[in-house]
């Protein structure tokens, strides 16, 4: 549960209020001001926002209006000493949800900011239930694009190999045949640009086959991955981190990692399976759970053998995960983030990632409470 702001210019009508609510089981900052309200407002995650009409400086309406440029995802309700109709309509027309008239009873004003905070959840519901489907069909659409080009950049590697190769068999006949150096010069540049074009052209296989494996999470298991590179999975987690260390500095999260000094070496593909990079993997893992924690908190990684098998468990203090949405948060475009905070990628790349490499991959949470992710790897 995010934060309810109360903004009364009545200190002790304030602190009061905001006792009562925090006996209830709200989180509940208390500002003065709207000067004060609106630079809490840019710090917090905020579900809603309780103000008073008359207030110094910025008066209640005018810090609605701003709030909501600020948050326009947090429901307001407005609290006044007067029984004021007009003021109640330029309130709702300005996006408040209710409007309350002190001394409002404590009952009344936790019943209003539970079905703000239910308004809140079913209005972002709906809008990520909208961008879940509209960034699903730009999957469908970026897989027939995938599809598409394809073959024509499989044709254009093939091909610019062979004019490397047929431009290095002339370059031999000229310096044989003892031609000008000129010519000679003039085919190195031919069969540099060809080389070029085959490593473009091999960007392209490489980006095409991503996109084909994002709208598949159900990979092929790690048949593949039988002969391959070595990786040092604890050298991994150490560079993951270290990367991550600035941000975590900034946003006051604390680091709990506790990596076993005998981590096996995994043995992973070196070519042939698309979505196989263990480090996007963890590292979209890793950056979840910080989003999870833009004011801070802990994060605990854990990573030990067992049983021929690797298990990596990232743990985050956040607000955790709605049990409606935890089934879904491995389907690709699906997101628990604000709109346009997230494209829902993250979590759904690692688990074809974890899949494809003879893994598994779980979650655990409970709202309030963090999340979980354990990741099992065969060593």
């Amino acid at each position: 549960m995010n934060a309810v702001l109360l903004v009364d210019d009545e200190r002790d009508f304030a602190d009061l209020l905001a006792e009562r609510l925090q006996a209830r089981g709200f989180q509940v900052k208390t500002a003065y001001d709207g000067e004060e309200a609106l630079r809490l407002a840019a710090e917090l995650e905020l579900d809603v926002a309780v103000l008073d009409v008359n207030l110094p400086g910025i008066d209640g309406l005018s810090l609605l209006r701003e709030l909501k440029k600020l948050k326009p995802q947090v429901e307001a309700l407005m609290l006044t000493g007067q029984n004021d109709l007009a003021t109640a309509v330029a309130g709702m027309k300005l996006g408040a949800s209710d409007y309350l008239v002190k001394p409002v009873p404590i009952e009344r004003l936790a019943e209003a900011i539970l079905r703000a905070q239910d308004r809140r959840e079913e209005r972002l519901e709906g809008l990520r239930m909208g961008e879940t489907a509209k960034m699903a069909a730009l999957g469908q659409m970026a897989e027939g694009v995938a599809h598409e080009i394809n073959n024509p950049v499989n044709t254009m590697v093939s091909l610019a190999g062979w004019l490397e190769d047929l431009v290095g068999d002339l370059r031999v006949e000229l310096q044989t045949s003892g031609q000008r150096e000129a010519q000679a010069g003039t085919l190195g540049e031919m069969q540099k640009s060809a080389r070029k074009m085959r490593e473009h052209g091999q960007r392209c296989k490489e980006i095409t086959a991503k996109l084909l494996c994002l709208c598949h999470k159900d990979a092929a298991p790690a048949q593949a991955a039988t002969t391959g590179a070595a990786l040092d999975l604890r050298a991994l987690l150490d560079g993951l981190l270290a990367e991550r260390a600035p941000r975590m500095a900034v946003s006051g999260v604390l680091l709990h990692a506790e990596l076993s000094p005998d981590l096996p070496l995994l043995t992973l593909p070196t070519a042939g399976l698309p979505g196989t990079d263990l480090s996007t993997a963890l590292g979209n893992i890793l950056d979840n759970a910080l989003d999870a924690m833009p004011n801070g908190g802990a994060l605990t990684v854990r990573a030990a053998a067992q049983n021929r098998e690797a298990r990596i468990a990232i743990e985050d203090t956040g607000n955790g995960i709605l049990p409606a949405h935890l089934p879904r948060v491995f389907e690709p475009f699906f997101s628990t983030k604000e709109v346009g905070q997230g494209t829902g990628l993250g979590l759904s790349v690692s688990y074809g990632t974890v899949k494809a490499l003879g893994g598994d991959i779980d979650i655990s949470s409970q709202p309030g409470h963090g999340a979980k992710v354990v990741v099992s790897l065969p060593c």
